[in-house]
């Protein structure tokens, strides 16, 4: 049996991935396509290095990271769905980190 094809995203173009972005980048520079990806490795680690050590990280002219504290939320509550009029129980949900990400403003700029 084929696998159903995933849905053309909105407007028919295609969203870059990790390959097509190292490809992209290889085409413009003189690099491997192997040295290409292995900087684009060392920068990503270098982001979670930064993120990890000081909770946030810019990537001058794309966008900034901040790194946000989520509190733990208490479980055991019962609630109503308003679509289906169900009783449910909430589910306890440990304290965890998230990484939220903001475009600067030369970025924004170059879109408009």
């Amino acid at each position: 049996m084929a696998k159903a094809s995933k849905p053309a995203a909105k407007g028919g173009k295609k969203k870059m991935t990790k390959s097509a972005f190292i490809a992209h980048l290889q085409d413009w520079s003189a690099q491997s396509k192997k040295e290409v990806s292995e900087l684009y490795d060392k920068i990503v680690a270098t982001v979670g290095e930064q993120l990890k050590k000081n909770g946030e990280f810019i990537l001058p002219g794309i966008a900034k990271l901040k790194v946000k504290k989520v509190d733990a939320v208490k479980g055991g509550e019962k609630k109503i769905m308003p679509a289906t009029g169900k009783e449910y129980v909430t589910k306890a949900k440990p304290a965890s980190k998230k990484v939220k990400a903001f475009a600067v403003k030369s970025l924004k700029d170059a879109i408009n």
